[in-house]
């Protein structure tokens, strides 16, 4: 930005400051003003470098009136939802806990040392269905074995996975 346009747009902030501050103090703390007053002049900067602006300090005035009228409408939105955290904590969380975590690491772990403990192509029907997705008839013609061998190996393989990580089978 040109020397001249910064110290135009300097001028501009330290003579009308205080007044803006004072507009926009009239709906909120002097804090959220002094943001309010400095979100506007950056607006006006980006404004004025896209076109020319008639009077300047009017304009000023009306970004500061918008974005005051914001801040007033989402302060009632947020006193309307402030009671809505406590129903929040009521909320599950989708992330499982520690514990649940550890439990399904140690039972994945298990799962795994029984799916090495079995015949290889056991483990291999399994993982072909379970992990890469194939459906018996798929895993039965790519190793070229019946389709009921294949469900055999699978059922057989779940088992021993659902036993070692302590679990019932589910019905």
């Amino acid at each position: 930005m040109p020397f001249a346009k910064r110290h135009a747009f300097d001028l501009l902030f330290r003579r009308h400051r205080q007044e803006l501050l004072a507009f926009a103090g009239q709906h909120c703390n002097h804090e959220v003003a002094e943001d309010l007053v400095q979100e506007a002049y950056l607006r006006f900067i980006q404004q004025a470098e896209n076109g020319s602006i008639e009077n300047p300090r009017a304009y000023l005035y009306r970004i500061t009136h918008n974005l005051s009228a914001d801040y007033f409408r989402h302060g009632q939105i947020r006193a309307r939802h402030a009671g809505d955290e406590e129903e929040i904590e009521l909320v599950a969380d989708p992330q499982p806990g520690l514990e649940a975590s550890t439990d399904a690491q140690l039972r994945l772990r298990r799962c795994l040392d029984a799916l090495n403990g079995l015949p290889e192509v056991y483990r291999h029907v399994f993982l072909l269905h379970r992990y890469d997705g194939m459906t018996y008839a798929e895993i039965g013609k790519a190793l070229g074995i019946p389709t009921r061998t294949v469900e055999r190996y699978a059922a057989k393989a779940l088992a021993r996975c659902f036993a070692e990580a302590g679990d019932a089978l589910p019905r």
